[in-house]
């Protein structure tokens, strides 16, 4: 299969001649000369004979010579005393303070406490104020925070473009390169490969390239990319690089309508110090490779293989994400494996319009000019339009403009820290990018930060330093120590892996390798050490041992205290809960005692009551002990002063009785000698009651008794309010509910069991109204003839303000306020309202039946049954209840949903059906 290279054009979108010089020059950097200071950091001798005295002598022999006040105002973590005078003096007296201080016998050293600033500071050249996208966080990478730690010196950027021109800006900082341009037609210089890199411009005429694509003027997009990057900062013209120490190889790989697969690969693999038939070897291999180019296409063999090569030669290869506001998936050489993706960001830090997206690993300074020409990226250029004019400088966009801002930031971090690897600097690049999240017009994208990518590289680039750990915690058997390292250096957390080995009397710890370490008893009378080590990329191992502990003593059981189980009357058998001691497994005994005296022999776990204790009141006192471990003891609280056997009572069983109806159900409680019966929690005298729902009813002793061990004392059953099987009739009871109808044989239910007997109509005939909504005193009716039309006399006065003592189903009304099943609405002044006319809401029906089965246990589940019902709306535990016990399935809507329409009132169809589901 005959394959063909494909031709690659450079990543930028637009130029625009060079701006006009800025109004004002920019601060100096700052001089060497000696810095005037207030304060000394004077390190006293510590030998003996030598007095605070003396030290407060020397301090106002200073103090004379300056005619002021001197004082000491702290000391140093290293001794050191922190001595300040009253006001800033001069160099020269400084110098006489030094003088003074270096021949006093009392001290040791004395040194001026100077004050530091950052090192760099914004650079002279003309048009650095127009360089947003070297500023600080809120536009830029911040490359004077990078300088601090590194300009780039001794860092090679390969730029692989367009070619080089001559340049005053750039000169400088340009090694030899190569023309890799092997087609005569696209070189422009007539003789193919050659050792003379220089830019012979790429202007083409309309169709030249392809059909319908309109010419251009030379771009001279090589020497606009390599300024970016190491344009000479501080010479007080033009622009500055992002490394402005680092230097360039300039390889031509770009010519007329683009440049060949081939081409760039040979560059990429020369450009690293590989071999490329036919080519001198590059005597300045490259550590950083930059490509501000590509197109559409899947990274090649070619490509990958090329890329591959240089990131086995130790380069970081950095690639433009292109500009067709595509996902750079679908452009090579940005699609490689190994290579660092660059899109394009705005000074907003947002995308760029143009920038392709996505598959991209940072974000740099590429520039938008749509709105602004001075929006994009200012660096060296020419005013040539075919061929060389004179240099200048110009604003262009595009990824081609942010990649460089990348590779200088890489060449940055080799320079400060030439061990690193290409995955190291990736790794940081990405890390350290500037992730400011979004505002409530946009998202910005993670931009490099040259700062703290130096910063981190510094970081890297410093050595561990071991210091001896410290222990902390308590060393008794059973509690953890813990390995404080301290401070050994910069710390990243992923390029630092720390060690640790625990050690007793010297002797190290078997698997007791974690930053903390549990004393076993093996510990006991031992003094504990322990070993930290740290491992940093580049670095050799580094190792501290901390001081021993004191010797380990025995530890502390923790321990609960007894409870006493069990009734105490003479021939009960009681039993010592003796609770939870820790460190498991702890060895335990017992000791009984009658009035706080031991009882003779009554060691173990469990007591039989005798008549000698009758009156008094029993302890127990629980001891446990433990294989280096303090002993330990704890007592329970007394018993009441023992009863006799015969005040022993067994309380009579609750009898409870489910007939076929609901009326006729009851609970019958039992006289008991020495026993009272409670029935939610208020004692229920002797006698026979109605039954409805859950019923539970406990047992408890009079005074002066107590329950026989082992006797039951709590009984409970759920009453069934439906009755014997029903079949409905074949004629309807009701002129209005047809024998076919939903519901029809609920509603005839109704009727039979005289629940309700509809209305009376003028022709004699009886009706139901089943899609009637029913109103509040209504259901007070249906529920109360439910429960069997229970003996009841309604109170003279109304527990409703809304409520007459003469309107119908008052008494219905007024048993539902008295049984709890409903409470009405408290108003505003206080009163009780009950809103009879209402029709009532399925959501309240749910509450009134759940509460005319007296409220039975049920725990709501953690999902609502239906789509319409959340878990914290009132009456949810209601309706989820009328959901398992089926009482309401509610209505299965589309989506395969069940939703249950709380807040709509229930028809008199529907309430009939929940009625004769009741459980």
């Amino acid at each position: 299969m005959v394959g063909t290279a494909l031709p690659a054009l450079p990543a930028s979108a637009d130029d625009t001649p060079r701006p006009a010089p800025s109004a004002a020059p920019l601060t100096d950097a700052v001089t060497a000369a000696p810095a005037p200071t207030d304060q000394f950091i004077v390190k006293f001798n510590e030998r003996a004979g030598i007095q605070s005295a003396d030290r407060r002598n020397s301090l106002d022999r200073i103090a004379d010579d300056l005619g002021g006040q001197v004082e000491s105002v702290r000391t140093t973590a290293a001794g050191e005393q922190v001595i300040k005078a009253d006001r800033k003096l001069t160099a020269d007296e400084v110098d006489d303070v030094i003088e003074t201080l270096d021949a006093d016998p009392s001290v040791e050293y004395a040194e001026p406490d100077v004050i530091m600033r950052p090192f760099a500071n914004a650079p002279d050249d003309t048009y650095y104020d127009m360089q947003w996208a070297l500023g600080d966080g809120t536009a830029g990478i911040d490359v004077l925070g990078a300088w601090d730690y590194s300009e780039g010196e001794g860092s090679v950027v390969a730029v692989i473009d367009s070619g080089i021109l001559k340049h005053t800006d750039l000169d400088a900082n340009i090694l030899p390169g190569y023309d890799m341009i092997a087609d005569l037609d696209t070189s422009r210089d007539g003789d193919g490969r050659d050792s003379n890199p220089q830019d012979e411009g790429d202007t083409t005429f309309d169709g030249q390239c392809a059909a319908g694509e309109p010419g251009t003027k030379s771009s001279w997009h090589g020497t606009h990319v390599a300024g970016i990057i190491a344009a000479v900062a501080d010479n007080a013209k033009g622009v500055a690089g992002v490394a402005p120490k680092a230097k360039v190889v300039p390889i031509r790989a770009i010519g007329t309508c683009g440049g060949y697969t081939s081409d760039i690969a040979d560059g990429i693999r020369w450009a690293v110090g590989g071999t490329v038939t036919g080519v001198p070897a590059n005597a300045n291999p490259a550590r950083v490779v930059n490509l501000s180019l590509g197109g559409r296409a899947s990274c090649s063999t070619t490509y990958q293989n090329a890329v591959n090569f240089a990131r086995s030669k130790g380069a970081v290869v950095v690639a433009a994400a292109g500009n067709e506001n595509v996902d750079a998936a679908q452009v090579s050489p940005a699609n490689c494996q190994n290579v660092i993706t660059v899109a394009a960001s705005t000074r907003t830090h947002a995308k760029a319009d143009y920038s392709n997206f996505g598959s991209v690993d940072l974000y740099a300074p590429g520039g938008e000019m749509s709105k602004a020409a001075v929006d994009g990226i200012v660096s060296t250029l020419n005013n040539g339009t075919d061929r060389p004019g004179t240099e200048d400088y110009y604003l262009k966009e595009g990824t081609s403009m942010a990649a460089p801002h990348v590779a200088g930031v890489a060449a940055l971090m080799l320079a400060r820290m030439p061990a690193s690897t290409p995955a190291d600097i990736e790794r940081r690049l990405i890390k350290t990018a500037q992730d400011l999240g979004c505002t409530y017009f946009s998202c910005r994208v993670n931009v490099v930060d040259a700062r703290l990518a130096l910063r981190e590289t510094a970081w890297d680039a410093t050595p561990l330093v071991a210091v001896p750990p410290i222990i902390s915690g308590d060393p008794r058997v059973g509690s953890a120590l813990y390995a404080l390292p301290g401070n050994w250096g910069p710390d990243a957390s992923d390029v630092v892996r720390w060690g640790y080995q625990w050690y007793r009397d010297g002797v190290p710890i078997a698997d007791a390798w974690s930053a903390s370490y549990t004393l076993v008893p093996e510990d006991l009378n031992a003094g504990m050490t322990v070993k930290v080590s740290a491992s940093k990329i580049h670095f050799d191992e580094v190792s501290a041992t901390s001081a021993p502990t004191a010797k380990v003593g025995p530890g502390t059981i923790s321990a609960s205290v007894p409870v006493i189980d069990g009734p105490a009357y003479v021939g009960s058998v009681l039993k010592a809960q003796a609770g939870t001691w820790e460190p498991a497994p702890v060895e335990l005994t017992y000791q009984w005692s009658r009035a706080d005296n031991p009882i003779e022999g009554a060691t173990a776990a469990d007591y039989e009551v005798t008549e000698a204790d009758a009156g008094k009141p029993l302890r127990v006192t629980v001891s446990g002990t433990k294989t280096a471990y303090a002993p330990a003891s704890t007592t329970s609280a007394p018993t009441i002063n023992v009863l006799g056997a015969d005040k022993a009572a067994t309380p009579a069983p609750v009898v409870f009785k489910d007939e076929s109806y609901m009326g006729d159900d009851t609970y019958t409680i039992p006289e008991s000698t020495g026993v009272e019966y409670q029935l939610g929690g208020k004692t229920v005298a002797a006698g026979t009651y109605p039954a409805r729902g859950q019923v539970k009813v406990s047992a408890i002793a009079k005074s002066g008794y107590l329950l026989k061990a082992g006797a039951t004392a709590a009984w409970s059953a759920y009453f069934s309010t439906k009755g014997p099987d029903f079949t409905a009739p074949t004629t309807s009871p009701f002129k209005d509910v047809l024998t076919s109808q939903q519901f029809y044989k609920e509603m005839s239910w109704l009727a039979d069991r005289k629940i309700s007997t509809g209305w009376v109509e003028a022709d004699k005939s009886v009706t139901y109204r089943p899609v009637t909504p029913i109103n509040r005193d209504a259901m007070a009716a249906f529920l109360y003839r439910m429960a069997g039309s229970p003996d009841y006399t309604p109170p003279a006065k109304s527990p409703f303000k809304d409520v007459l003592t003469t309107q119908q189903f008052y008494k219905e009304m007024s048993w539902l306020a008295d049984t709890g099943i409903s409470s009405g609405w408290t108003e505003s002044d206080g009163s009780r309202t009950y809103k009879p006319l209402t029709p009532i809401n399925r959501d309240a029906m749910a509450a009134f039946l759940y509460r005319l089965a007296n409220s039975p246990d049920f725990e709501a589940p953690a999902t609502s049954p239906f789509q319409d019902v959340y878990t914290y709306q009132q009456f949810y535990k209601e309706m989820a209840w009328m959901a398992d016990k089926k009482i309401s399935s509610g209505w299965l809507e589309a989506d395969g949903f069940y939703t249950y329409r709380a807040l709509s009132p229930i028809n008199r169809d529907a309430m009939a059906a929940f009625l004769y589901r009741m459980p």
